[in-house]
This record gives C-alpha cells, structure tokens and sequence, in this order.
C-alpha cells in the first residue's frame, strides 16, 4: 500500500531538523515526508520545492519566525490548492492577519506540547487523506466567493459528502447537520458555566487569602499556600474540560462544515421548499458566531486575570502556565471557526441571496 505524500516547509536550521525528523519517525508507516533539503538539484533550488509540493498530497508548513522562504513556499502551496497543515512555535496571535483565521497549531519541543502536536497532525493527515477534515486558503476563498473557476488554475476536487438526491432527504440532512451545531453550541454554554464557577473558586479564595493576611499571625503563610493550591485544583480542572471540549468541537466542526458546504452544492438547496429551512439554518450560525466571539472575550479577561497569580505557588504557577495554553488553544480554534462561518455566509449568498441579520444584531444588542 502507498503511504501519502507529506512535503514539510520549514526553516532551514538543527532544531528544526530535529524536529522534522521526529514528526517522519512517528507516521512513517503511514506517510512519506520530505523536505527540500533532501532533494538532489543543488543548482534550482526551485527544482527542488515546486516539484515537491505539486506531487504531494499534503503540505506541512512550520511558520515560525515568518521565514521568508517558507511564507513563499505556503504561497506556493495555496496557488496549487494543497491541503496545508501550518504549524508554528510562536503565539498563534503573531500569524500575518490573512492566515489567522485558519486552521493552525502552536507547539514546543516540550514533551507535552509535542505530544499534543503529534496527536494535533494524526487528526489533520488522516483527515486529509479520508476526505474528512476542510482545507482552505486565501486563494481557494477568493476564487470561490467570486465564483471564479478553480479548474482553470488548478483541480479542485469538492469534497465528499453523501448528498441526499431527494428533497426529503435533503430535508433529514439538514436536520443532522442542525443537530451537530446544536451539540457544539451546548459544548460552548456548559464552557461557559464551567468558567463562572472557576471565576467564583478563584474569587472565594482569593478573598480568603486577602481576609487573613490582613488579619496577620504566625499562620498567613501556610493558609495562602492551602487557598493557591485550591485555585490550582480548579485552574486543572476547567483546563482538562476545557481541551475536552476543544476536542469535540473539532470533531463537530470539521463534520458540520464539510456537510454545509456540500449541502450549498445540493441542487434541491435552492428550491422554494428548502430554501426557507436553509436560510433559518444559516441564521442559527450566524448567532452561534456571536455566542463563540462572547465565549473568547470572557476566555481572554478571565486569562488576564489569573496571569496575576503567578509565583504564589507552586503548582499554581504550573497549573496557571498550563491553562493558558489551553486557553489559548481554545481562542485560536473559535478564530479559525468564525471565519470559517464567514467563509459559508459568503458563500451562502450566491444559493439563498443575502440575509439580513440586523433583526438578530438588534435583539442581541438590546
């Protein structure tokens, strides 16, 4: 059986190598990866990443530093609509703003946050080769919401999706399609309540700490040792929820675009009798955008608010230098998926006509 093609673009130095080589190591049974510098033409060192890029299957970019040679390469990759993985070692907050809203993955040479990035790659390779994960890009979005043909530049394959051929089905699917978006919408509130009780321990505590070292005595230091281990405990807490629900949003999302996008090429979308139901669904993703944008603001003032605690303690530090990965993490998947919303509604337009959502911005702002 061929193993799929991987071609990795990267900076060119020994950590990288390193890296590169553990990532080839650990799917090597299931892929076959390379880079440029394993290439033979020294003369065209285009020879040896067009060619590489255009024959793969799956391109592999470590964006770390903004390499120059390594954001043209990613260009290159997008202009020949690859499947692109991006990965990088800074904070996800530095990626050029046209890359921020897709999908990537910070990481370390850190055994935990590698190993997260191994599991990371496994999702987005596999989901790639089974057709199961969306890929996209700046151009592919550009092509598309200008309804420009792709097949003149490059193949572009649509994915596979199980369309009803019938209106009644079409009908059923929209109802499964709902349904996951109703499953990640309630993943998101209970995210939320978990965060006001977490926000309510670490206030309790915090209050307590400050009640007795105002109230002095020989015992100050080791009851604020017992409140930071307490927050600690709920800080590992919520942490371990919250990448719990990072995971099965993944998983939904990547379901619900793959199905909403294929749905949107459905010749039966169009017709009078969906039509009504397709615009109600979109107006449902419309607000879930908004319920994921108000989730991110009370994930970013809540990680503001517990950066002030480190160096009390110990295993609060780490519990605290924990979290905010994972919240971070968390903020960086709800950017890719709101624009990846926007990517649907753009798109949507051209099948239902523009909706008008200023009914609902005005509900929600009063």
């Amino acid at each position: 059986m061929s193993r799929a093609k991987v071609f990795v673009i990267m900076p060119f130095s020994d950590e990288f190598f390193e890296s590169y080589e553990m990532i080839k190591q650990y799917f090597e049974e299931k892929f076959e990866f390379s880079h440029a510098g394993e290439e033979d033409n020294q003369q065209n060192i285009l020879a040896d990443i067009i060619p590489p890029i255009y024959n793969a299957d799956i391109v592999l970019a470590d964006l770390t530093g903004l390499n120059p040679n390594v954001m043209y390469e990613l260009g290159i990759a997008h202009s020949l609509n690859k499947k692109t993985v991006v990965i990088t070692r800074d904070d996800l907050s530095k990626l050029p703003f046209d890359l921020k809203q897709y999908r990537a993955k910070g990481y370390s040479t850190h055994f935990k946050q590698f190993h997260d990035l191994l599991s990371y790659l496994e999702k987005q390779l596999m989901g790639a080769i089974e057709g199961s994960v969306i890929f996209s890009n700046p151009v592919k979005d550009f092509l598309d919401n200008n309804q420009l043909d792709p097949m003149k530049l490059f193949n572009n394959k649509a994915p596979s999706t199980d369309i009803p051929t019938d209106e009644k089905g079409f009908v059923d699917f929209l109802a499964e399609i709902e349904e996951d978006s109703e499953e990640m919408a309630q993943n998101i509130r209970t995210m939320s309540v978990e965060l006001q009780e977490l926000n309510t321990g670490v206030n309790r505590s915090t209050a307590e700490m400050n009640r007795v070292q105002q109230a002095g005595g020989s015992g100050v230091a080791s009851h604020t040792r017992k409140q930071a281990k307490k927050i600690a405990e709920l800080m590992e807490t919520f942490s371990s929820n919250l990448k719990r629900h990072n995971e099965n949003n993944t998983v939904l999302w990547n379901r619900i675009e793959k199905n909403v996008l294929g749905l949107l090429e459905n010749q039966y979308a169009a017709t009078d009798a969906n039509k009504a139901s397709l615009i109600e669904y979109l107006s449902s993703l419309h607000r879930l955008r908004g319920s994921i944008n108000f989730s991110v603001n009370a994930i970013n003032d809540t990680k503001e608010i517990i950066r002030s605690g480190k160096g009390l303690q110990r295993s609060l530090n780490k519990a605290i230098q924990f979290m905010v990965e994972d919240m971070e993490n968390y903020i960086a998947w709800c950017n890719q998926m709101t624009a990846s919303i926007e990517r649907i509604l753009g798109k949507s337009k051209f099948i239902v006509g523009e909706i008008d959502f200023s009914p609902e911005e005005a509900a929600d702002n009063a």
